[in-house]
Parts: C-alpha cells; structure tokens; sequence
C-alpha cells in the first residue's frame, strides 16, 4: 500500500487509522509527500520549518508502521506551479521503488480544495495510469472521501455508493488511540488539543476513514468487500 500526500500530517489527520490497520496486518504500507511542509509554520524561514515538519512527520511514521518515507522535494504551497510531467516524472520513479498494489491519494477536489492537494491527486492519478500498463504495476487507486471519516461516528458506515463511484468504508475503531498518538506528533501544526488522555481523546475520532475507487474505471467491490482496499484482488 502506498499513499501518496502533500505535506506532513496530512497521513496521520486524514488516513492515519487506515493506514495503521494495514500496517499491523503485515501489508507493506509506503508513504511518498510531496513537500516538507515549508510555509507551515508562522514565522519560521522555510528551510526551519521544512526541518521541523519532516522530524514531526518521521516520529507519526513510527507510529504508524510506515515502512518507506520518501519525498518529492517540490516546495510547500507551490505545488500548482510545477508542470504536471516534471512532477509525475518523478512521482513514477519513486512508485515503482513501492511496488504497491493499492495506492492511495486526494480526489480530485482534494478534500478542502487545497491546491496542493488537488495537484497531487492529479499527478497521483497520472502516474497510476502510466504505471497500470506495467508489469506489477498498481491494481487499485483510492480517492480520500471528505467524510468526517463517515460522519464522525462508529454507527454504519457510508452507502455502498457515493458520487463517483463505488465506497470503501474502514472501519479503524481498534486503531483511533494509535491515531491520536499519530497526530500529536505533529506539534507545530497545533493539532486538537485533546488534553484528555489516549483513549479519551480517541473516543471523539470517527470509527471509519471512506475512500473512492478510482481506478480501474468502471470497477466495483462486489467481488471483494467494502471494508477491504484489497478486497476480490487475489494474489
């Protein structure tokens, strides 16, 4: 599994339960970002701030099981700047040292509508294109649904269907302290303050992260499961 992102923090506050789940079920879970995160800390120089985001964003790795942590090495808020084929270039060479056969990254509106995030979604799904044409290439391409992780709440998970296409609803109860632990990492970012211990503060996360397939057009889960990115894969 491999998840593709635009800044630090963005793997623990949006996909961190995901991720971990995976993790702890001895799947290879590789994470590539596309910036260190540079503009985002107020009044730090770039290169600082750069610094202290990717130390944050290496600790929320640890927690998380990530195995791989690799960059892009373009600049934090810039990203619509860099032409699509340099960066999707550079995205592939880096894709094919992950091997993943599911790869995860923002729709198209990229969540918040960040052009950062719309930006990596774009080369994210390029770069899935090129490489489905490879041998052991990615099989699956997951879109983050902008859900409040299904309604911020353990109750049932979204419809089998959404806008776009078919919906993997997982369920990520087990893993919400792991979670907390993840995203506290990232300090400079003032995550929520949540000064109740672990377990308390996990109970106010949602039981479930949601994500689109999106690749292969047209596919569904009823040969799998829509609590399983790997569901009706196969070896």
């Amino acid at each position: 599994m491999l998840a593709v992102l635009a800044h630090p923090d963005d793997e623990s506050f949006a996909v961190g339960g995901t991720l971990v789940r995976y993790a702890v079920q001895g799947v290879n879970v590789d994470l590539i970002v596309a910036t260190r995160g540079e503009a985002g800390i107020p009044g730090k120089k770039s290169w600082e701030a750069g610094e202290i985001r990717e130390s944050e964003l290496r600790k929320a790795c640890l927690n998380l099981g990530i195995r791989m942590l690799d960059f892009l090495g373009f600049t934090d808020g810039q990203l619509s700047e860099v032409p699509d084929e340099k960066a999707v270039g550079r995205l592939v060479e880096k894709m094919r040292r992950s091997h993943a056969d599911v790869v995860i990254t923002f729709g198209p509106e990229g969540i918040s509508g960040h052009p950062d995030h719309v930006a990596v979604s774009r080369w994210t799904t390029m770069a899935v294109d090129r490489l489905s044409q490879e041998p052991g290439g990615p099989r699956r391409l997951y879109y983050i649904v902008p859900s409040e992780a299904a309604q911020q709440s353990c109750g049932a998970p979204l419809e089998d269907e959404a806008a776009g296409g078919p919906v993997a609803s997982i369920d990520i109860d087990a893993f919400r302290v792991v979670k907390v632990r993840a995203t506290r990492q990232h300090k400079s970012q003032n995550p929520p303050p949540f000064r109740e211990g672990l377990k308390d503060a996990a109970a106010k996360l949602a039981c479930h992260e949601v994500f689109r397939l999106a690749r292969p057009i047209g596919a569904d889960h009823r040969n799998g499961s829509g609590d399983d990115l790997f569901g009706g894969m196969g070896d």
